[in-house]
């Protein structure tokens, strides 16, 4: 899974010109007026989704009110299932009748789940009234309602919420509106709306943006707490030593074969040769895969290096052949591989994507009854896969939102906020029940020498495990990227380097499930800690 880097890291160069990443549309700086504090991470995780935004001139300006309307927008957007829902119902309201007004279709869609009604007086919502913390937990409390059973939501309206309020009765519960009651203390009994240090729920107070974003995110947690995700392996380069955590998957890729494109006409499918070879002793790989019922796929890898890829996609007989070496392969198939996933890499240009398609059609048709799944690189500069048509055709689709890396302005391999541009991207073509999230947990490390010239590596796991724990290293979690940042001095230089860490690869997982994807997969099982399994194991679903 984007293996090969150096190539993307050229094209990225190409095309950002002077080594601005402005060619993203992404939140990629910080606020200049957010400052690390209990609201840090909401802010900038709300700003990734596009739940929130900021004020212009690069502030969030988080202790500024927020009125009825922004609030509303701002749920709406947390749930994206609910805004997409359609209603043909009508308003009436005297102040919300302009259906291009900015904010109308969030209120429109409020409305239509009936979550406003309470806040609507003589047909008129005041959106540009300063909200209330109490008609913000009456809000949040009756869209999480509406998760539950009718049969639930009829218990708690009777009597759930007066055990809640026994428990925890807030200091200022007189002044609460007796109307609101059972949907406030739902929200509090969910820790989304509670009371301040003096036990006081200060209903009539008005909210910040700041605190907005805090109990948003809450909303969402609560939310995504029990959203299915599949967990996919691949399996492949020194991953023996994590076989057994197949456990916490669903589904493994093999990365034992290759593309083997040696002539006009002539190419097979290699699994003897190359650095994804089958490995000797692969029975006991595949033993415990079975022992996990982990669905298997053969993964087969190839990249346009030199252009290779690309000739193949125009030499019809090569592809002929190549098809019948994978048919006579699963034939065989002594490892009981369910289905085939393609790993194609680097095809740079829009034309050749008519081909790509063919080729995957004429394969998928080929494999009677064997899965089918694709892995498809961001497009942002390779231009080679019609999202659209190969989701069409694959089983699954495995995103690989990673390798962003550009050496001049020091743009890691997977900010969150490019993650997320790229997941939006493909959820305009791709239905989200087929989209994988893929995960590659790697580092990026720059060096500014002591002449001050800067150079780039990409070092092991191991290595930046080992300096990471070492006296003299800087280690810090860094928003908006949501990524682990190490930094030191040595002999050599001055050191950056950012890495995928437990922390940061929960953030991406996080992301999957707020989107509702099938799955994350991880990029390869050798490379992941025993602290990022137990991770992933209290977030995916596995049967």
């Amino acid at each position: 899974m984007f293996k090969k880097i150096a190539a993307l890291s050229t094209a990225m160069l190409l095309l950002a010109g002077t080594g601005s990443t402005l060619a993203y549309n992404a939140q990629l700086k910080p606020y200049s007026d957010v400052k690390k504090d209990w609201a840090t991470d909401s802010i900038y995780k709300l700003s990734v989704t596009g739940v929130v935004s900021g004020m212009g001139n690069g502030t969030f300006q988080g202790n500024d009110v927020l009125t009825r309307e922004a609030f509303v927008k701002m749920l709406m957007a947390a749930n994206p299932e609910q805004y997409e829902s359609k209603s043909g119902t009508s308003m009436k309201l005297k102040d919300m009748q302009d259906a291009a007004y900015w904010s109308y279709d969030y209120v429109k869609h409020a409305y239509d789940q009936g979550l406003i009604q309470f806040m609507i007086k003589d047909r008129q919502f005041k959106p540009k009234n300063e909200i209330t913390r109490e008609e913000v937990a009456v809000l949040t409390g009756n869209l999480l309602l509406q998760q539950k059973t009718d049969a639930e939501r009829k218990a708690w309206k009777d009597s759930g919420w007066k055990d809640e309020q026994s428990n925890h009765n807030f200091a200022d519960a007189n002044k609460i509106n007796p109307n609101y009651l059972p949907e406030l203390y739902y929200s509090s009994s969910l820790g989304i709306m509670v009371g301040d240090k003096t036990g006081a729920f200060r209903p009539n107070a008005s909210l910040t943006r700041k605190e907005a974003a805090s109990i948003i995110e809450r909303v969402i947690n609560e939310r995504i707490k029990d959203q299915p995700l599949s967990g996919i392996g691949y399996y492949a380069i020194e991953s023996f030593k994590q076989a057994n955590q197949m456990s916490h998957l669903n589904d493994v890729k093999f990365g034992w074969s290759e593309l083997s494109y040696t002539a006009d006409g002539v190419a097979s499918l290699d699994m003897k040769a190359g650095e994804y070879a089958v490995p000797s002793g692969w029975e006991a790989a595949i033993q415990i895969a079975d022992q996990h019922n982990v669905q298997k796929e053969l993964s087969i890898f190839a990249h346009n290096g030199k252009g290779q890829l690309s000739k193949f996609l125009t030499d019809l007989p090569a592809q002929q052949a190549f098809i019948q070496s994978v048919q006579s392969e699963m034939a065989n198939n002594p490892y009981g591989f369910s289905g085939i996933s393609i790993d194609f890499e680097g095809i740079k240009k829009e034309s050749e994507q008519a081909a790509f398609v063919s080729f995957l059609r004429e394969l998928k048709q080929s494999l009677n009854g064997f899965t089918f799944s694709v892995a498809v690189p961001p497009t942002n500069w390779y231009k080679g896969y019609d999202y659209k048509s190969i989701g069409a055709i694959a089983d699954q689709v495995i995103l690989m939102a990673y390798d962003y890396t550009h050496m001049e302005s020091r743009l890691p391999s997977a900010p969150l906020p490019l993650v997320n541009e790229t997941i939006q991207a493909a959820l305009k073509v791709i239905p989200k029940e087929k989209l994988v999230l893929g995960i590659s947990k790697q580092a990026n490390q720059w060096i500014t020498r002591p002449d001050g010239t800067r150079v780039s590596e990409q070092p092991s796991i191991k290595l930046v495990e080992e300096r990471a724990a070492k006296s003299g290293s800087k280690v810090e979690f860094v928003t908006p990227y949501f990524l682990s940042k190490i930094t030191f001095k040595d002999d050599r230089g001055s050191h950056e380097i950012w890495y995928e860490n437990t922390q940061s690869i929960e953030h991406k997982i996080w992301l999957a499930k707020f989107y509702g994807l099938q799955g994350v997969s991880l990029w390869h099982m050798g490379n992941y800690t025993a602290a990022d399994y137990e991770m992933l194991k209290q977030h995916t679903t596995k049967p």
